[in-house]
């Protein structure tokens, strides 16, 4: 570039083909929530385009699986040429969802190195790629998404203690690629992995977390590397600011999990905990240095939002849960919103609260769930468990109902995780 900058993006996990909750697009003909994606990996582009962007980094996870249809290759293909065709090249990092479970089987990217895609360079091992862009070669070291399984696989039969065996491995690892940086030229760090300072929000399915974990200090402690773009976290967090390195988080929202949290108490009063935004970030470097503060840039991410009205009003239930959600219109628009409604009634009263006319309430809404919750202790099936889930799934959906634990939220899925792992083996 004229002014001497190199130009980088940084975006991750777009998990293209999840469809839960929506409907089909009259439009396209695709689920609604293939295209929210696609909108936002648009929004992607047009920051491309209008910076001149050098350099993309993708760091992992653009698919739902590791089979996504020709459909879902198609949408995904479409914009990296887009993005191409703007001038930047662009590396797309193998995640873990993007990674095939039987071994000689080709990931969904493998075809951009069978077609030769000029400016296009996949990574599927820990390496670093010399990549040709208009302001000149740039080293981009890789670290794809691994499991114990991978790294058993490498060691072969072990004794001592595992743990300690795969931190090993995985410092020899990122040590090499340090070593393997020409200091002469500018370099970045791409990995997609579970590094042990990351906080973790309640949308990511524990089948998501690696069962591996990489500390800050073994990624950054001697190494070359001014910017880590990271991928495999859904949340949009800074872990160091020198060097610097970010998770750019997910660019949609999944589901409840990942939105906002209303509560609408019989007084009116509402408590709002906002929904932690969705994005990517831009930055510069001048030679191997970062030329400033890197830039977290937010997307239009459908917004979820859960809205609880505790104890409703015994004399007219419905008319105070029309006058609460009168009060969250008017503080914050749920236009196009997936919105759960959860209301706290006596049993009794259950009938006086129609479901569709919740519904109508807030017909601005993309969908509306309506959950009825009585204060006594009757036994009942929970209908978050009505269908079939894993242990790890009901767990998570446990203690989604419990407002209680929040603060210990993360540590109790671990243990949940640990617990269950050990008793599978």
């Amino acid at each position: 570039m004229a002014d001497g900058l190199l130009r980088l993006l940084h975006f991750a996990d777009l998990h293209l083909g999840v469809e839960s909750g929506g409907r089909t697009d009259p439009t396209t003909g695709l689920n609604q929530r293939v295209v929210d994606v696609c909108a936002r990996l648009d929004e992607v582009c047009e920051a491309v385009e209008a910076d001149g962007v050098d350099l993309v980094l993708f760091a992992g996870d653009a698919f739902k699986n590791q089979h996504p249809s020709p459909t879902l290759q198609a949408l995904f293909a479409e914009r990296v040429r887009r993005m191409a065709r703007a001038g930047a090249s662009v590396v797309l990092l193998v995640g873990n969802h993007d990674l095939p479970k039987m071994k000689n089987h080709k990931h969904p990217f493998s075809i951009y190195d069978a077609l030769e895609v000029d400016g296009v360079v996949t990574a599927e091992r820990s390496a670093v790629h010399v990549v040709s862009t208009g302001a000149g070669p740039v080293q981009v070291a890789t670290l794809p998404h691994f499991s114990k399984q991978q790294v058993l696989a490498r060691l072969g039969e072990v004794d001592g203690d595992l743990t300690e065996l795969i931190e090993g491995e995985l410092e020899r690892r990122v040590k090499a690629l340090g070593e393997a940086v020409d200091r002469d030229l500018p370099s970045v760090f791409v990995g997609h992995c579970h590094v042990t300072q990351a906080k973790i929000e309640g949308g990511q399915k524990m089948f998501d977390y690696s069962d591996v974990e990489v500390s800050l200090s073994t990624l950054t402690s001697g190494q070359p590397f001014s910017y880590y773009a990271l991928g495999h976290i859904h949340e949009s967090q800074v872990l160091a600011h020198d060097p610097f390195v970010a998770y750019s988080g997910s660019l949609e929202r999944v589901d409840y999990g990942e939105g906002s949290r209303v509560t609408i108490s019989h007084d009116g009063r509402i408590d709002a905990k906002t929904s932690a935004p969705k994005g990517f970030y831009r930055f510069d470097l001048a030679g191997s240095e970062l030329a400033g503060e890197p830039e977290f840039r937010c997307v239009h991410a459908r917004e979820f939002v859960t809205v609880r009205t505790p104890e409703l009003d015994h004399v007219d239930p419905l008319a105070d849960l029309t006058r609460r959600l009168e009060l969250l219109r008017a503080e914050r628009s749920t236009s196009d919103a997936f919105v759960h409604v959860v209301a706290s009634l006596e049993r009794s009263d259950r009938a006086r609260v129609p479901i569709n006319a919740v519904r109508d309430l807030l017909a601005d809404a993309y969908d509306v769930r309506v959950s009825l919750d009585s204060p006594d202790h009757t036994e009942r099936r929970d209908p978050r468990f009505a269908h079939r889930m894993s242990e790890l799934e009901a767990l998570e959906h446990y203690l989604d109902g419990r407002e209680d634990w929040t603060e210990d939220r993360n540590a109790l899925l671990k243990l949940g995780r640990d617990l269950i792992a050990e008793v599978s083996e």
